[in-house]
């Protein structure tokens, strides 16, 4: 194919794709929520499908802990894994990094035990069955756990952290919550050789990447748009290589911005920093990776040689081994010549 051809679904489809910035718990479609409710007697709304519609975070909140409350044991946490799985291989997703909550599954009185012996087979199935490779990123939700917690830290680095874990997160609203407080937290984790991949400059501005990047050592930032705010601070990522991890639908779903042609993704393409497309919350943004970067192809008048780089990006972003990262780019590179 030439790079100069049409961006079409077709060509989208082709890519081999990485894709980074993914939520477990916001990964369920309602068939699958259906289906772990029924197994585990919880009731749901008849009109579940209502649910996936909303008009701002609150609406997304209840729609996220409706989420939880079907996921109780190692089976409905691997059969998560799998359908995700499934989806992300129907879309040619070679690699994906999972984030997912393990504080918020403790709270719950889930077994960490049993959560974590879901997680690794769902991985497995997802190798095994659907050729997709996963690596984990356990966060900390700053809303609920506080900075003192040892919770995430202790589990992370304990014997019970799932296989493929690559790093620890900082979810949660930003707002109240700047990531100064977890310097301890993520100093232990680092020094354990996992990597700091914590949310920033998604609802705070640039304050907030500043505090991931010098408080967390932060490697990736999810989201990070905000950071355009601050000229400064854009020259800072591109020197240090910050990879963003950034999502459209979900900053036009959230407010971050009000309308996709507000969405300064073009902007941190031309500042030339290293920028990758995600879904963020897929089920529950009603969006796929290959949606993702189509709304960027017709928004922003990407090409098809703008959309390889952004998942060679992604790629050159992860977790994985230098020899598995090189296969990966020479397929994307078959692909887009």
């Amino acid at each position: 194919m030439s790079e100069f051809g049409p961006v079409d679904r077709e060509f989208v489809q082709s890519l081999p794709k990485c894709e980074l910035h993914l939520h477990l718990e916001g990964s369920l479609r309602p068939d699958t929520m259906r289906r772990l409710a029924a197994r585990n007697g919880v009731d749901l709304e008849d009109d579940l499908e209502r649910r996936y519609t909303y008009d701002g975070f609150d609406h997304f909140l209840e729609l996220f802990l409706m989420g939880l409350r079907v996921l109780r044991t190692g089976e409905d946490f691997a059969d998560a894994v799998e359908a995700l799985a499934g989806e992300l291989a129907a879309q040619n997703v070679r690699y994906a990094e999972v984030t997912t909550t393990a504080f918020s599954h403790n709270r719950r009185q889930v077994a960490m035990a049993d959560y974590a012996a879901g997680l690794n087979a769902g991985r497995a199935a997802a190798r095994q069955k659907h050729g997709v490779e996963l690596g984990w990123v356990i966060d900390i939700p700053r809303e609920i756990e506080p900075p003192e917690s040892p919770f995430t830290t202790d589990f992370v680095t304990g014997p019970l952290a799932p296989e493929g874990l690559v790093g620890i997160g900082l979810g949660g609203p930003e707002p109240g919550n700047p990531p100064e407080p977890y310097e301890q937290a993520f100093a232990r984790v680092r020094a354990a050789g996992l990597r700091s991949l914590p949310h920033a400059g998604e609802t705070e501005g640039p304050a907030s990447v500043r505090g991931a990047l010098e408080a967390l050592g932060a490697e990736r930032i999810g989201h990070g748009v905000r950071s355009v705010e601050d000229p400064a601070l854009v020259d800072e990522l591109g020197t240090r290589g910050t990879h963003l991890e950034v999502s459209l639908t979900s900053n036009v779903a959230l407010q971050v911005v009000s309308e996709i042609d507000e969405h300064p993704l073009p902007a941190l393409l031309e500042a030339g920093l290293s920028v990758g497309l995600n879904t963020d919350d897929p089920a529950y943004f009603s969006t796929t990776l290959n949606d993702e970067l189509l709304l960027a192809a017709t928004s922003f008048g990407l090409s098809r040689a703008d959309l390889v780089a952004l998942q060679a990006a992604a790629f050159r972003a992860s977790s994985l081994p230098q020899d598995r990262t090189a296969e990966f780019l020479a397929d994307l590179s078959r692909v887009s010549t």
